[in-house]
């Protein structure tokens, strides 16, 4: 199956309101893909309308419980990990750093496992993801002080996890991009001229998701803006990053088959 990481070097990109909505538009595409809360801050389980009154996220990590046993369901119908503030205690060693990576990309192999990640790129619990990923998704807005920080972090933490000999013999390290431009309008100035310069450093948007009230209450209801607004345009943005995804996964599987 596959590891997709929702992750940015830039908060307030809307991250956990794609990774639930992405996890959405996938079941129903008739996938099933588990969610993992590794924020200790435990947005997405909240924004689930779950309790982050555990270890989930870090027993599952340090191999103390499977994916089934650890996850609740959410209003959506998806299993999801919850978060927890241990995660903040984790010592972030080089060897805890490849454990978590490996043990997440041996539940990959299984199953489809989408991670929100915390704010920014410097928790052992986010780098550990990215170093294990199959696919990152980059939520961000077209406003220069969010692409600077956005994609491009993650790029250089990418650099850095392949200058190491050790982690480029343990790991692929060839994760597939999709950049997802969320609170879009297109009738702004300032968004023409971002996207031109995204378009010129070679970043392809993989979907566009307009701006709209509806993400928003969806958190207010335990449900992903996908199943809470279904028509809205919010949600079809999101049902097109996932069949985008899927694409991806299909061309990979063709590739490696050959």
């Amino acid at each position: 199956m596959a590891l997709i990481v929702v992750a940015s070097g830039k908060g307030g990109v809307t991250k956990t309101t794609t990774a639930y909505a992405l996890a959405a538009a996938l079941r129903e595409l008739e996938e099933a893909p588990f969610l993992l809360d590794l924020d200790p801050g435990a947005s997405l389980t909240e924004n689930a309308g779950l309790i982050a009154d555990g270890t989930h996220a870090l027993d599952l990590l340090e191999g103390r419980g499977s994916l089934e046993s650890l996850s609740a369901a959410t209003i959506d119908d998806v299993p999801l990990i919850p978060g927890t503030a241990d995660l903040l205690a984790a010592a972030g060693d080089r060897g805890q750093l490849i454990a978590w990576a490996e043990r997440l990309r041996a539940l990959a192999e299984t199953q489809l496992l989408i991670i929100d990640t915390a704010q920014g790129l410097g928790l052992p619990a986010t780098r550990a993801a990215l170093l294990a990923a199959d696919y990152i998704v980059v939520p961000m807005q077209a406003e220069p002080a969010v692409i600077k920080r956005s994609y491009p972090d993650v790029l250089a933490l990418l650099r850095l996890f392949r200058a190491d000999d050790e982690l480029r013999a343990r790991f692929p390290l060839n994760p597939s991009f999709l950049f997802v431009l969320t609170k879009h309008n297109s009738r702004l100035g300032l968004t023409r001229h971002e996207l031109d310069k995204l378009a010129r450093e070679g970043v392809q948007i993989a979907a566009y998701v307009p701006s709209g009230v509806a993400a928003a209450e969806s958190c207010l209801s335990g449900k992903s803006v996908v199943t809470y607004a279904p028509r809205s345009p919010v949600a079809q943005g999101y049902r097109a990053l996932a069949r985008t995804l899927i694409a991806a996964m299909n061309a990979r599987k063709l590739e490696v088959a050959s």
